[in-house]
């Protein structure tokens, strides 16, 4: 897999997740703070997923 390709599917799962989790968190809170919970927990998913499909990519080339 190309350095793009692992990218772009951390950047699509990071803003899924923001979206997500902003949106569960705003319900379950009842305030506007969930949107910053939201948008923490889908950058660092985010970084994980891109890592994450980096390193299996590494080892399956070698």
């Amino acid at each position: 897999m190309k350095r793009g390709s692992y990218l772009s599917v951390g950047f699509s799962v990071g803003i899924s997740m923001t979206i997500l989790f902003s949106v569960v968190f705003c319900k379950v809170l009842n305030n506007y703070a969930g949107i910053g919970v939201g948008i923490c927990f889908g950058i660092s998913l985010g970084i994980l997923t891109s890592l994450i499909f980096k390193k299996y990519n590494d080892k399956k080339d070698k």
